[in-house]
C-alpha cells in the first residue's frame, strides 16, 4: 500500500512540474485574441466583409466588457495577445505593468458620433461645433494624452418630459480615456466634447451607459439621441444612426506581455501578421 501511495505522489508531483513549466513558456496560451466585445478590434480577428478585414489566419477573438479583463486574461495565459484602440491601449500600458504596445498601426480609422437618423437637424449642429470648437476639442484630447486637467462629467436625470431641454446621450463607460467613470462622474474625450455640444445648444447632457454592443442601436429608442464611444464609421453601423463629421483619427494595435521579444523588429502589418503566424 505504501508502495502505491509513493507512486501515486510521484505521478502528482510530475503533473505538477510538467504544468509550472508549460506554464513558464512563451507561447502556451491558446490562439485566441482577447478583444472589447463589438469593437473594430473584434471585426479585425475575424474578419468582416463590411469592415474589409480578412480575418487573422489561425486566431480567434474572445469578447470582453472591456480591454481591462482581456489583459488580464493574457497575463493568465487565458488568450495569447490583445487588440484594441491605440489610446485605449496606451492608458492600458500605463495602468497596468508587464504588456506593451507592438508599434505597429494595424488599421485606419475616423471616430465619429453617431445620431438618431430622425434628427437631422440635431446632426448638423453638432457638425458645427465640431468645426467651430476644433481648438477646443484639440485641447480637450490633448489634455488627455498628458492625463492633466481631468474634468469628471454629471449627468442629468433623463425627463421624457423634457426630451427638447435635454441631450441623451449613450455610451460605454469602459473604453479609457474616451469615456470611464471617476466615482458617480464621467470622464473621458467624448464626455467632454459632449458636454461642450450641450453647452452650445443650451441643453442638459444626459448620460446613459451600456454595454457596448447597445450604443448604436439604442439611438432613437428611449430618447437616445446621440451615441459617443470611440466609435469608428462603417457600413454596418451607418444602418442604424447617421454619423457627424470625424473629430479623431484612431487605430488598432497589438498588446503583448512586457517579455515577449518576438514582434520587436516589426515595420509593417505584413509583419505582424506573420509574426503572429509563427507564434500559433
Amino acid at each position: 500500500m505504501k508502495k502505491i501511495i509513493s507512486l501515486a505522489l510521484c505521478i502528482l508531483m510530475l503533473a505538477s512540474v510538467v504544468f509550472s513549466i508549460a506554464s513558464c513558456g512563451n507561447d502556451v496560451a491558446p490562439n485566441i485574441i482577447g478583444v472589447q466585445s463589438g469593437t473594430t478590434g473584434q471585426y479585425y480577428v475575424d474578419g468582416d466583409e463590411d469592415w474589409g478585414f480578412k480575418g487573422i489566419n489561425g486566431y480567434e477573438s474572445k469578447g470582453y466588457s472591456n480591454a481591462g479583463l482581456a489583459i488580464q486574461d493574457m497575463k493568465n495565459k487565458a488568450v495569447k495577445f490583445v487588440i484594441v484602440d491605440k489610446a485605449p491601449a496606451q492608458h492600458l500600458v500605463n495602468s497596468i505593468g508587464g504588456i506593451k504596445i507592438v508599434n505597429v498601426d494595424l488599421t485606419k480609422e475616423e471616430y465619429a458620433f453617431g445620431v438618431d437618423k430622425n434628427q437631422e437637424a440635431l446632426r448638423q449642429s453638432i457638425n458645427t461645433i465640431l468645426k467651430n470648437k476644433k481648438s477646443e476639442i484639440k485641447a480637450i484630447i490633448n489634455k488627455y494624452a498628458k492625463g492633466e486637467n481631468i474634468v469628471g462629467v454629471e449627468s442629468a436625470k433623463k425627463d421624457l418630459n423634457r426630451q427638447a431641454e435635454q441631450l441623451v446621450v449613450a455610451t460605454n463607460a469602459a473604453f479609457a480615456p474616451f469615456e470611464y467613470k471617476d466615482g458617480d462622474k464621467f470622464v473621458g474625450i467624448d464626455i467632454e466634447i459632449m458636454k461642450l455640444v450641450a453647452d452650445e445648444l443650451g441643453l442638459e447632457l444626459v448620460i446613459e451607459d451600456m454595454e457596448f454592443d447597445s450604443v448604436v442601436t439604442s439611438v432613437g429608442s428611449h430618447g437616445i439621441d446621440v451615441a459617443a464611444a470611440g466609435l469608428s464609421v462603417n457600413e454596418t453601423r451607418k444602418k442604424s444612426v447617421n454619423f457627424t463629421t470625424s473629430y479623431y483619427d484612431a487605430t488598432q494595435v497589438l498588446i503583448v506581455p512586457e517579455s515577449t521579444t518576438r514582434f520587436e523588429d516589426c515595420k509593417t502589418v505584413a509583419d505582424v501578421l506573420a509574426k503572429l503566424e509563427e507564434a500559433r
